[in-house]
């Protein structure tokens, strides 16, 4: 860096004369110079001084040139060995972005590494330099202040750059502020923000939610803590107290989430125990701790007594914890490895905020739910007055089909919603009661009715889909399972809803004949679930009694459904190979199904 910083033409010429005139005005060079005129005015007098003043003239003149600048600069010179000390980098630079001085540690870090130039050090933004982001920008001011940070991938932290300098000088002073624990707090916040942004998308697209606690657990973990605690207060009197944040005990529930991903509880925290997930509802503030700060662990432990069941959760023994709390909601996190920052508990604090908001959402999502699966319940309760000798047919349909969704590898949440809304796929029989309670065989023209049972349904559907006023994709499925369930893979069901052309139409009409220039469809253009839904329907209806048949045994059913004996379709050319095979393989979980609900009613 020395070197650097004196190879001739390193300065610019302009500068060294500025340099120089500013000097020559300085009071104190005046008053040299008269002094050094005195001394030779009087020692002109003494001959045997006169030969020795050629060398003595010099040497004090550069005396009083050092003492003086020394008087003048002695706290400035405290200063400028400060970036000597620094751990932050400070250096010069030239207009280039050359590094042509450093001092202390910056030195040996730039020797260590070979490093010459700005961009050799910190990394820019948007693909561009760090020098053409600061050099390229920088105003004419004295100080120019950059609000953003620089990483550098030498000592692997962010930077704010601050320079001293304007494009008239060749030099520019530098000296960067370490921001890495700035960083890290933004990137942990921007992560839990993101976390409520997705939860609050997945919500208004109807995702399956109900398990976010989990995931808002896991980003917890993810800084480096053994095992994290979620808990919220029960409702109840000693709730309303402890909500506050004014020292009341109400009672908790829990669940405890440790780093190898496993979920325990929940856990019960009785109202007005002083373990240490409660300690900052009680005191109002962030709490943290860690062992290593006690004279003794049996200390330590006495004065936070952690639940013998988190105890034994963690491994039994606690180095350090921090606690937190927003609204109903407490967070406590254990063992981080290395030591807690003021970072760590900022970061508590946002995650406990975060999962008040988190939850509160989720509470919405479970009582629409529950509204929701509250009008399944009804509608399917009007669909089993019209059809009292089946009422039972089509909640078992919705546990088949959960089971198939779940072996041909259906994601969780569509297997789920199929689990929930197949009982909707005969409500079209409500419009039909008439035919459902007859004690004969079906004619021709009633079998055809019957057959608009699926138009009926899909209609009646699709009507509580837009009564909402919005999408809501589990309905839309139903809509399909009500129309297709009695589709057949090979093309021979119905009803027949597709065009020549191979696009579908959504069947508005009530009169069959509207449909008689359609096709059925087959193969693909059959939905997946309304696959799922045929072969759980038929199964049940083949294994229970009919007023125009008997109840089959389960081996019989398998017999029937592997080969209709009537039509000599297979189950394959019915319900397709991927369908078949998933019942084929395990249809003993179809007859587990039906005697157990066989043995509660």
């Amino acid at each position: 860096m020395r070197d650097a910083a004196a190879r001739p033409g390193g300065d610019h010429p302009n500068t060294v004369v500025r340099i120089l005139l500013r000097e020559a005005r300085r009071p104190a060079g005046f008053f040299l110079a008269l002094v050094v005129g005195g001394i030779l005015t009087f020692t002109r007098r003494f001959e045997s001084v006169a030969a020795i003043l050629p060398f003595l003239v010099p040497y004090l003149v550069s005396l009083l040139t050092r003492t003086t600048a020394r008087v003048a600069s002695r706290r400035r010179d405290l200063l400028l060995d400060l970036p000597a000390y620094r751990r932050s980098p400070a250096f010069i630079m030239d207009c280039q972005g050359r590094i042509v001085a450093a001092a202390g540690e910056t030195e040996a870090l730039f020797r260590t590494h070979g490093i010459t130039h700005l961009n050799q050090l910190l990394e820019g933004h948007d693909g561009r330099s760090a020098g053409e982001i600061l050099l390229g920008t920088a105003d004419d001011t004295p100080t120019g202040f950059r609000d953003y940070p620089f990483f550098s991938g030498i000592t692997k932290r962010w930077y704010r750059v601050q320079l001293r300098g304007d494009r008239r000088a060749s030099d520019w002073l530098v000296w960067l502020d370490d921001v890495t624990e700035q960083v890290r707090l933004e990137d942990r916040k921007d992560s839990l923000r993101e976390f409520t942004h997705k939860l609050q998308r997945e919500l208004l697209e109807n995702e399956s939610v109900h398990d976010d606690d989990t995931r808002l657990a896991q980003l917890l973990l993810g800084e480096g803590y053994q095992a994290v605690m979620l808990a919220r207060l029960l409702e109840g009197p000693g709730a309303d107290r402890a909500a506050g944040g004014g020292g009341g005990g109400g009672a908790a529930e829990g669940v405890v989430y440790t780093a190898d991903g496993r979920r325990h509880g929940p856990i019960t925290i009785p109202a007005g125990v002083d373990a240490p997930i409660m300690r900052s509802r009680k005191e109002g503030r962030a709490i943290w701790d860690d062992v290593r700060g006690w004279s003794s662990r049996k200390e330590f432990e006495s004065t936070y007594s952690v639940l013998p069941e988190v105890a034994a959760i963690v491994g039994g023994e606690i180095r350090n914890f921090a606690n937190y709390h927003s609204g109903d909601v407490s967070i406590i996190a254990f063992n981080r490895a290395g030591q807690l920052t003021d970072t760590d508990i900022a970061v508590l604090e946002s995650a406990a905020d975060t999962a008040v908001t988190a939850f509160s959402l989720l509470d919405l999502a479970r009582r629409a739910d529950r509204r929701f699966i509250q009008s399944i319940h009804g509608v399917c309760a009007a669909a089993e007055y019209s059809d009292e000798l089946t009422g039972g047919h089509i909640w078992r349909v919705n546990d088949y089909s959960r089971h198939i969704g779940g072996v041909i590898g259906l994601d969780q949440r569509t297997t789920e919603e199929l689990g929930l809304v197949a009982a909707l796929h005969d409500i079209g029989k409500v419009a039909i009661p008439h035919l459902i309670k007859l004690a004969r065989p079906l004619d021709d023209r009633e079998r055809a009715e019957m057959q608009m049972h699926t138009v009926y349904g899909a209609q009646i559907i699709d009507r509580m889909r837009r009564a909402s006023g919005e999408s809501e994709r589990r309905l839309e499925m139903a809509c399909r399972i009500a129309l297709h369930h009695h589709q057949h893979w090979n093309g021979t069901g119905y009803p027949s809803v597709m065009e020549d052309n191979g696009s579908m139409i959504f069947p508005e009409s009530r009169d069959p004949g509207a449909y008689a220039r359609l096709r059925p469809p087959r193969g693909e253009e059959i939905p997946r679930e309304a696959l799922i839904v045929s072969l759980a329907d038929k199964y049940d209806a083949l294994r229970s009694c009919r007023q125009y048949k008997p109840a089959f045994p389960h081996h019989r059913v398998v017999e029937l459904l592997s080969r209709d004996d009537r039509s000599g379709l297979t189950g394959e050319e019915v319900f397709g190979r991927e369908v078949f095979q998933a019942f084929a393989d395990t249809h003993q979980e179809f007859a587990r199904i039906y005697d157990a609900a066989a043995a509660v009613g």
